[in-house]
């Protein structure tokens, strides 16, 4: 990535999380569940058996607590994030009396203990990711670790002989910018679809 890109993009992340650590926390729980009740009813969703979701931040995203749950309560199988070094694997929990025992990590968000050991994800029907600003063309900002760009990377190397995950974006309505676009690489992913509070952005893949 060229300077110029990269200087953009982190422009438009301090941009983005000072906007979105003012958003008060009624506003962020409004929006989710109707993003929630968005994603839970689309075809995407009901379709797929094994999900893998991002576990939300306290403030400035889209709060997954209720997909989650919701995922349980369909008898689906959920996997969630967990960290290891420069790269991200996703790993099963049990049920959501596991996921509200998990432990926080370093950001405060809950995260499945390095040490335990869990299964990793091996047959992905749907990613449910999160993001710091979506637009209009399907393009995503991350929050600059590179973890699901490379994530969906292997994916394509692992499901070469088999349908890809699908993959959903969720946004509060802030996320998604109003009047330019996110500044974006070679290397970058965009989801299938991006869910907020006011828009369904599908993809236009080239």
């Amino acid at each position: 990535m060229n300077q110029s890109l990269r200087s953009m993009k982190n422009a438009l992340r301090k941009e983005m999380r000072m906007l979105l650590n003012q958003i008060p926390l009624e506003v962020i729980e409004h929006e989710s569940s109707i993003v929630t009740e968005k994603l839970i009813n689309s075809e995407e969703y009901l379709t797929s058996n094994h999900i893998s979701i991002y576990i939300s931040m306290p403030k400035g995203e889209s709060s997954t607590k209720q997909i989650i749950k919701d995922i349980f309560e369909r008898e689906k199988t959920c996997y969630v994030p967990r960290w290891n070094n420069d790269e991200m694997e996703m790993v099963k929990l049990f049920s959501y009396k596991d996921y509200l025992s998990l432990p926080v990590n370093r950001w405060n968000i809950p995260e499945p203990d390095h040490n335990e050991i869990r299964k990793i994800a091996d047959e992905l029907d749907l990613i449910i990711m999160p993001g710091l600003a979506f637009d209009y063309q399907g393009n995503r900002l991350g929050h600059g670790k590179g973890y699901y760009d490379k994530y969906l990377t292997k994916c394509q190397q692992i499901y070469q002989n088999k349908p890809t995950p699908k993959t959903i974006a969720l946004a509060l309505d802030s996320q998604i910018l109003k009047d330019k676009l996110v500044p974006i690489s070679q290397y970058d992913q965009k989801p299938d679809l991006i869910i907020s509070y006011n828009n369904i952005i599908q993809n236009k893949k080239t």
